[in-house]
């Protein structure tokens, strides 16, 4: 089998997606699977120089005109990306999102089945107008844009139910899905934590609102009025609020206590180092931080949002509180090794059967199977107006 793997992200955008593409390339090759792979930086040079121009004409508009552009050239360059592989034999299109998905499909000449993985965390189009702020009128254009694209899918995999729940008024009502959570296998040196009186905390991800680093920060000083100051808070990743955090971590007297690391290569060998991993995002559909943290068995604490519940034992990991006072309180005990422990153990039995790899690569080739034996040809609507 043939599979290309579609994707509008180029390998070193800082995204999940990014790192379960990379796993998925490892684990099919593994298994005798033959992978292409085809994303923005593969657009034709003479387009890229098109949509260049076009970029400096429409990005300073913002908003809506920002969307526009983002939607047009993420399309067609993975359209005219995708020409270039008509004769490669592909049998079937992993997409990433439906836009590369349908792009590469139409590309291929309607004849090649699409399973589509969804990684947003409630659906495309919310997200976008929580991003731009978009009016009504060009809110309903994107939905309608968003659900043609989506007619053209058949056959999901959802990474928690809770983005299926969140995104089925886009989809069509004969779809096949299946729910596999992302899983990893962890590669390179395990570094193991070592008994210290000072607990570390870990944290990872984008440096911005979405994954909500200043709550922890916040927290760190409730911690501290309560006079627990033997604590270590490592920020592991990059983006555009570290520079404002890292001012209110001095603003709130914890600049010695609180660490930026920057993006890593392999953030859970510093995860594997800590005592403790607490996830602060305000909307989260299946993270690798999670799962990496329960990998390498470091105790869980994270807010129950998004498809984050899935991803916990009912009673072990998710916090309750709702600002930073409350959420210390719940916090405070953990400083206690055996409260962490048993923690730990309790995730480590759920994880186990949740997150299999072995598992969920096994299921993800039975439905590439069940996909390419079955009819994967759709009649498409026309682009509505």
């Amino acid at each position: 089998m043939n599979v290309l793997i579609a994707t509008f992200l180029v390998p070193t955008s800082p995204s999940g997606v990014v790192t379960y593409c990379r796993t998925l390339v490892k684990d099919l090759t593994r298994e005798g699977v033959q992978v292409t792979q085809v994303d923005a930086s593969h657009t034709p040079t003479v387009w890229k120089k098109v949509l260049g121009v076009l970029k400096r004409i429409m990005r300073p508009l913002g908003g809506a005109s920002w969307v526009v552009y983002d939607e047009f050239a993420y399309f067609t360059g993975l359209y005219l990306a995708t020409r270039k592989l008509r004769n490669a034999g592909i049998d079937l299109i992993h997409a990433q999102d439906v836009r590369s998905g349908v792009a590469a499909y139409l590309a291929l000449g309607r004849r090649t089945p699409i399973v589509l993985t969804c990684h947003f965390n409630d659906d495309p189009v919310k997200e976008l107008v929580l991003a731009y702020a978009l009016k009504p009128w060009f809110t309903r254009q994107l939905t309608a844009w968003y659900t043609y694209l989506f007619s053209y899918v058949k056959n999901y995999v959802f990474v928690s139910n809770y983005a299926y729940t969140q995104s089925r008024h886009l989809l069509p009502q004969d779809l096949t899905k299946r729910v596999l959570p992302n899983t990893v296998q962890l590669e390179g040196t395990f570094v193991s934590r070592t008994p210290s009186p000072t607990l570390t905390i870990t944290n990872v991800g984008h440096i911005d609102e979405r994954k909500n680093q200043k709550l922890l920060i916040e927290i760190g000083h409730e911690l501290r009025l309560r006079n627990l100051s033997n604590f270590n808070i490592w920020l592991i990743g990059d983006g555009p609020k570290r520079q404002e955090y890292e001012q209110l971590a001095e603003t709130l007297g914890l600049k010695e206590q609180v660490k930026f690391y920057g993006r890593h290569t392999a953030p859970w060998q510093l995860v594997a180092q800590s005592d403790l991993y607490i996830h602060t995002a305000l909307n989260d559909n299946c993270p690798y931080s999670i799962i990496e943290a329960f990998a390498v068995q470091t105790p869980v604490l994270a807010l129950p949002v998004g498809g984050i519940p899935e991803m916990l034992p009912e009673s072990n990991g998710p916090l309750r509180g709702t600002d930073a006072r409350s959420l210390a309180n719940e916090i405070a005990p953990y400083f206690e090794a055996n409260k962490r422990k048993s923690l730990a153990e309790a995730q480590a039995v759920h994880a186990d059967y949740k997150f299999n790899h072995r598992k969920s690569v096994n299921e993800l080739l039975h439905f590439y199977r069940q996909t390419v034996q079955e009819p994967s040809l759709v009649t498409a609507q026309a682009i509505p107006v």
